[in-house]
């Protein structure tokens, strides 16, 4: 067998659901080969989402900050209004951005078994692969093969969603100015994210959607507070709405849609579709194995296996929940399993995630709705960060904190929070509702004061 063209593991996609088992199979003395189409390893995470979105908010919330100095003994006169350098934050993005990625190629690189390529792989048979680089061509065999190519962003057949001037999720954070107005036709964490983050760079913001309200499976009470968050700072937000369509050119547009049987329109300079992304399928090669998939993403079983033996997927390409660091703890579980070790793969109803909202909004577990749906008997603690010592310190003490607990045995199977800091207090969340963990031992934790973090212990020793 030919080193060259013969590998234990091809791996094709280089983001969060491909490398991190690569470099495991390769450090553990696989020989592995890792296809990456994009311009470097960090995937949709990297290049188009989680951090370009965040390093955007930071300025935004840098802004906010500056223009509530005065509130904290620090007029800054100049602060109200004050204009963006957007191109310094394009820049500023584009260092950060490359220099993740350059660390994780040179990390890669590093490891003797793994082999690096930027092109394209196409599965031509259950063991065997072409890899594209630049013009040239090449065929590989494989005793094994994980899947880890993402998704893309979802387009909506609505007439005129093809024009100049209306968006994607990607053409947004790639977006060379600030627009004076922007209409988002879509309230997932990406439409909300954005909504908040232009709005607090100066944007006038309209959110259009579909749903009865934003943020469809997130803790009801918690999407409802940050809903009224939202109005509250100018956002204009309309739900249960059917979008016509989108008319215009260059720098206007107009978005017709209806509700409740009217026919209303919006004006904005920019318009983004942001309604979702989708597994990104195309061009794999699937149709030459027993590889089977439909809209919502790969089939898998328990084991992330495809119905071609021997051939994996993780990520968002097997479909929700689509989060970076659920796709680096699948990668991780299927490189255990290749090696033969113990793997716990991961388990939805112990997943943690952050919608960088303003504040942010943090979930673990599940939420109420979810609970009564899976058959449980659940009563919910909650505590309201108004009257939280550090909250308050910080000078935005708005938000909740829930606690979904079962009422046989008092375990926490979910923790909701809306408070901005709450992207920190995720990681207490995950491991109370992993080891599920009662209101009583949370409660006996010892939590530092003052802190957001103490609103755990005062929630689970108030809960009835």
């Amino acid at each position: 067998m030919d080193p060259n063209t013969s590998y234990d593991v091809l791996i094709i996609g280089g983001g969060p659901g491909g490398t991190p088992a690569a470099m495991a199979l390769a450090q553990a003395g696989k020989r592995v080969l890792l296809v990456e189409a994009g311009r470097g390893l960090g995937g949709t995470c990297l290049f188009e989402g989680c951090i370009p979105s965040k390093i955007f908010r930071e300025t935004a919330a840098k802004r906010r900050e500056l223009a509530s100095l005065g509130d904290f003994g620090l007029p800054l006169p100049q602060a109200e209004g004050m204009s963006v350098n957007w191109s310094a934050v394009q820049t500023r993005k584009h260092h950060i951005l490359s220099g993740r990625a350059q660390g994780a190629l040179a990390k890669a690189r590093s490891l003797p078994g793994l082999d690096v390529v930027f092109g394209r792989a196409r599965l031509t048979a259950p063991r065997s692969a072409v890899i594209e680089t630049g013009g040239e061509r090449r065929e590989v065999a494989f005793a094994n093969a994980l899947l880890a190519t993402g998704s893309v962003a979802s387009r909506l057949p609505i007439p005129g969603a093809d024009l100049p001037g209306v968006l994607d999720s990607t053409g947004l954070i790639e977006i060379g100015f600030v627009p004076k107005s922007l209409a988002l036709i879509g309230g997932g964490p990406i439409g909300v994210e954005m909504a908040q983050i232009f709005a607090m760079l100066g944007s006038q913001v309209t959110v259009l959607e579909a749903g009865p309200r934003i943020l469809g499976p997130v803790d009801g009470v918690l999407a409802g507070l940050l809903s009224e968050r939202l109005r509250a700072e100018g956002i204009a937000v309309e739900t249960s709405v059917s979008v016509q369509a989108i008319e215009g050119e260059g720098q206007q547009h107009t978005v017709r849609y209806a509700h409740e049987g009217q026919v209303h329109t919006v004006e904005a300079q920019v318009v983004a579709i942001v309604a979702g992304r989708h597994p990104n399928v195309d061009g794999l090669g699937l149709e030459t194995t027993a590889v089977q998939h439909d809209r919502h993403g790969v089939k898998v079983d328990a084991t992330l296996q495809t119905d071609e033996p021997g051939i994996y997927a993780t990520g968002d390409l097997v479909g929700n929940p689509m989060f970076a660091h659920w796709a680096t703890a699948q990668s991780l579980a299927v490189a255990r399993h290749l090696l033969g070790a113990p793997a716990a793969f991961p388990n939805p109803a112990h997943n943690s995630a952050v919608i960088f909202s303003y504040p942010e909004l943090g979930m673990a577990g599940l939420t109420e709705d979810a609970a009564h749906a899976a058959g449980l008997e659940v009563a919910v603690a909650e505590y309201d960060y108004r009257i939280d010592a550090r909250a308050q310190i910080s000078g935005d003490a708005f938000g909740r904190l829930r606690l979904v607990y079962r009422k046989d045995d008092r375990r926490i199977v979910g923790v909701h929070a809306l408070v901005e800091g709450a992207a920190d207090l995720m990681g207490e969340a995950a491991l109370i509702v992993r080891h599920g963990l009662t209101l009583e031992q949370v409660g006996a934790a010892i939590h530092p004061h003052p802190t957001l973090t103490e609103a755990f212990g005062l929630t689970a020793l108030g809960a009835k």
